[in-house]
């Protein structure tokens, strides 16, 4: 039995995680109701994200279990109801978890995690201090596995306008022994800190590692992180040399990982299907509802982030950063079930404005800024009619130059070369545009460009105010000092400037860029959305 689950294990650590999954159930199927098999199949579909699914596993297994005094159990349900936005579960289950284990760097980690996303900054700052007191207590010490924590620590400072004290810590770390995740983290914190002598150990270390590593998951953990460090690192110092390191980073992504955009296009197919069959005539049963909510929709790295900055810069409302629980509920309900329409209102209405009234506490109101909420758009303004979104708009080069320059990994997959980025932004055109002509009362819906928001600020923020109906006067220091556990909150905090507009970076890849996009159009006009040899992009001219 210690054979088969160390044998999982040891497909979980190097990325066999759907063999993991088969070899769980089958060993769940052979030893019925033993608590290690059920924790063993719960932590795997941790692993692959399925966060429900840990929920349903651990419930199901400990159902005749009365006394629950098992660590793993409140551990991992907490951190899955973490996941999937369930907070007022999730703060039970891992107190519960911390009073049965106080030597657990990961659960004080999922604390911190917690009460930043619900941000109460100086409570996230207790939990993650105790999480490092205990790993510093570790002599044999893995950055790789403890580097989500150490990014969890960084933004926490950030939070609270302290990025000095991750700085400090990170140095400290290099100076001793070069590690490749805390080079990354530092860079992506503030390239200029990045000493020389960490530039010349990255790109020694980066030598050894190409030869040495051959399982993907230790690629991403060893070659990965310096090759995106060094890319941040060089971008004031050699822009060629930076962009080669950018390069070298998504290619070794783009080999090592599997993006269908075939069935990211069927997706859409589905949803403007469904649409039209089901929800183009559909009203929500009894009163309207998201009065209380708005919605910041846009490709990622657009300047979402601006936007939800300058929203939430008054004493209305709270910030509740890129929300899954929109998506996640009309993908299950609508996407993979044919159910009652009644019964989805009944869904989203009972989970998601629970879940965000939770977080909005005493605030009017409360932010949405999950990006690829726009694949929904239509079908949120129908189950919460009185909510009102903001879609901003970017030229789309200077948009995928930011994307390709972020270590996104698996929850932006196609940021890894510019010909699926071009494949992206024809898909975002197409469920625009569709948008565009089936919702016939737009009065809940602002467009805004992003270069009209950093050349003319004040003028847009009186515009926006005046659409939300805010009432609160804006203020800038506040709009200054917001966090977002995004990779824009430091330009962010920057001050709003035009210097991220008309890029001149990666020209020798923006032909592929272009020919993508504009091949994908074709298959958008096939299907009568887009008209394929415009070169018009919701206002921006395709050069």
């Amino acid at each position: 039995m210690k054979n088969e689950i160390s044998n999982i294990l040891k497909l979980i650590e190097t990325g066999n995680t759907i063999k993991a999954l088969e070899e769980a159930k089958n060993f769940n199927s052979q030893n019925k109701n033993n608590l290690d098999g059920i924790k063993l199949l719960a932590y795997t579909y941790i692993q692959l994200g399925n966060f429900e699914k840990v929920i349903i596993t651990l419930e199901s297994g400990y159902k005749y279990k009365t006394d629950k005094q098992d660590f793993d159990y409140y551990n991992n349900i907490g951190y899955a109801f973490l996941k999937i936005e369930e907070y007022e579960k999730s703060i039970y289950n891992l107190e519960r978890a911390v009073e049965l284990n106080k030597e657990e760097p990961g659960v004080f980690a999922s604390m911190a995690e917690l009460y930043l996303k619900c941000r109460k900054f100086e409570k996230a700052k207790k939990f993650i201090n105790i999480a490092l007191k205990i790993i510093e207590k570790d002599s044999q010490k893995s950055y790789v596995r403890y580097a989500n924590i150490y990014l969890l620590m960084s933004e926490i400072n950030s939070a609270l306008e302290d990025d000095s004290k991750s700085i400090s810590m990170f140095h400290n770390i290099l100076d001793k022994n070069f590690n490749e995740n805390i080079f990354f983290l530092l860079a992506n914190i503030d390239p200029k800190s990045v000493k020389k002598s960490y530039l010349k150990e990255a790109e020694d270390k980066l030598t050894i590692n190409n030869k040495n590593f051959e399982n993907k998951i230790d690629r991403f953990n060893y070659v990965v992180p310096i090759h995106f460090g060094l890319g941040m690192s060089y971008q004031s110092i050699d822009k060629s040399k930076s962009e080669d390191f950018f390069d070298l980073g998504n290619k070794e992504i783009f080999n090592n990982t599997r993006y269908n955009s075939h069935q990211y296009q069927e997706r859409i197919v589905r949803t403007m299907e469904l649409y039209n069959k089901k929800y183009k005539n559909f009203k929500a049963d009894g009163m309207s509802h998201g009065e209380n909510n708005f919605f910041i929709i846009g490709t990622p790295r657009s300047g979402t982030t601006l936007v939800e900055s300058i929203v939430s810069a008054n004493n209305q409302v709270f910030s509740g950063g890129e929300l899954i629980s929109a998506k996640q509920i009309i993908e299950k309900n609508v996407l993979s079930k044919d159910q009652s329409l009644s019964g989805l209102s009944h869904q989203f209405i009972s989970k998601y404005l629970r879940r965000t009234a939770f977080l909005r506490g005493s605030s009017d109101y409360i932010i949405d800024k999950m990006p690829e909420n726009f694949l929904y758009l239509g079908i949120i303004l129908k189950l919460l009619a009185k909510s009102k979104v903001i879609r901003i708009f970017r030229d789309p080069w200077d948009t995928a130059i930011s994307l390709y320059k972020q270590r996104y990994v698996l929850n932006i997959p196609y940021s890894v070369s510019f010909f699926n980025i071009g494949v992206f932004m024809s898909n975002f055109e197409a469920i625009n545009i569709f948008w565009n002509e089936q919702i016939d009362d737009k009065s809940n819906i602002m467009d805004i460009k992003y270069e009209d928001l950093v050349s003319d600020k004040n003028k847009n923020q009186e515009k926006i105010y005046k659409f939300l109906k805010i009432s609160s006067k804006y203020d800038e220091e506040k709009r200054s000092q917001f966090f977002s556990p995004t990779a824009s909150i430091r330009q962010i905090r920057q001050g709003i400037h035009k210097k991220s507009i008309d890029k001149r970076e990666f020209l020798h890849q923006k032909s592929e860029f272009l020919d993508a996009l504009l091949m994908q159009r074709q298959y958008w006009a096939s299907k009568d959305i887009i008209i394929a040899e415009d070169d018009n992009f919701f206002g921006y001219k395709l050069k």
